[in-house]
């Protein structure tokens, strides 16, 4: 049993680290801050499992300077869980008040900082002497668990605000397992208090949970990663064409090739799905020159590219809001599917071209109903 759970713990803290540092290096902008946040939430979980893995394996007296380490640090759960979700959920960016959030977990470090700064001799007599948890650490838990309990009202506020779909519903399991392993740690600390043996630690009660939410991550991650959407069919490939100088404007026989490469790409391929497309994988794909690209969407349409994507996105949402065979799906849902990466780019993009939001549009507004051809998707005929 020992054995078994100290294996488990080292797992989940290496998947733990391995997931921050894969949210930390994705490229998706729009995603920067919801991935930070929960990247510093799994490292702090990851800390949290380490504590308690020393303590299964005796090793507090090994490293003295684990005393009370990670005191402080239930104490940002609670901010980094709702800002979190509020990020992912709702599209809103990081503010500068919102550090007032970490205020607690601040003023607790500081209020700590004369015991941390103490020689590892001390540390570890004072383990070895102190007859009992002393008073001041009761306190802590119960401010902890008074503001977790303020955090996690919110944060379901959140998830219930949020429209209904795979994500909402993966991130409101994610939150129910940090809850229940948050309120079985506090009830199995209360029991020691008493004095009453458990078969294991309020701590290693706490680590076993916290591991479930690192397992949990990473199953929803791969069932269905922030930012997913549909597979895309693999786009036609075009012959290379002859070298050209990147300044040199295209020939008219030549651009009226490419502008029928690329309506193709977008109406055949719909290559406008892949919410991270790119000027160059774009060019690449018509075996063009970024530049090129550039110039022919600005003199055909008057746009730029991510404007020229986000008109094909719309249109697509539009026929995919009213189809009855997607009724049942969320709005946000079908928003990733189309290629739209973020809440906040979507609203924008769908009011600019419809003057409707998606709500409006699903519910039948005026003027809601989907366009064809690609008059409607580039703002403008695409000469041939």
């Amino acid at each position: 049993m020992h054995t078994a759970l100290s294996l488990l713990l080292l797992l989940a803290m290496g998947q733990g680290v391995f997931l921050a540092l894969a949210l930390l290096a994705a490229r998706q902008a729009e995603l920067r801050g919801a991935n930070r946040l929960l990247a510093a939430l799994l490292l702090g979980s990851v800390a949290v499992i380490g504590h308690a893995w020393l303590g299964i394996n005796r090793l507090y007296t090994t490293y003295p300077h684990s005393a009370l380490a990670i005191a402080t640090i239930g104490l940002l759960s609670g901010p980094l869980l709702y800002l979190y979700l509020r990020s992912v959920l709702t599209g809103q960016r990081l503010r500068a008040r919102d550090w007032l959030h970490g205020a607690p977990f601040f003023l607790a470090t500081a209020a700590m900082l004369p015991f941390y700064l103490q020689s590892a001799a001390v540390k570890l007599a004072w383990m070895q002497h102190r007859p009992a948890l002393p008073w001041y650490i009761g306190v802590s838990v119960l401010v902890k668990t008074l503001l977790f309990i303020w955090y996690v009202v919110a944060s379901y506020r959140l998830i219930r605000g949020a429209a209904n779909g795979p994500l909402a519903a993966g991130l409101a399991r994610l939150t129910r397992i940090w809850v229940l392993g948050a309120a079985g740690s506090v009830a199995a600390f209360g029991i020691e208090l008493l004095d009453i043996a458990l078969p294991l630690s309020s701590d290693a009660l706490g680590a076993i949970a916290l591991a479930c939410f690192v397992y949990a991550t990473a199953f929803l991650a791969i069932r269905l990663p922030l930012g997913y959407r549909e597979h895309l069919p693999a786009p036609a490939t075009l012959p290379e064409p002859a070298p050209r100088y990147a300044n040199k404007r295209l020939s008219e026989p030549d651009r009226a090739s490419f502008l029928d490469a690329l309506k193709r790409c977008m109406e055949v391929d719909q290559v406008y799905r892949n919410g991270e497309l790119t000027l160059d994988e774009l060019a690449a794909l018509l075996a063009m020159t970024p530049h090129e690209l550039s110039q022919l969407i600005n003199d055909a349409c008057g746009v730029n590219l991510q404007e020229y994507l986000n008109r094909y996105r719309v249109d697509a949402l539009k026929l995919a809001l009213h189809a009855s065979d997607k009724a049942s799906a969320s709005i946000l849902d079908l928003a990733l599917a189309c290629g739209f990466n973020s809440k906040t780019t979507l609203n924008r993009a769908f009011k600019k071209q419809t003057g409707l939001t998606p709500s409006e549009c699903r519910r039948g507004g005026a003027g809601a109903g989907p366009e064809t051809g690609a008059e409607s998707s580039s703002g403008t005929t695409l000469p041939g």
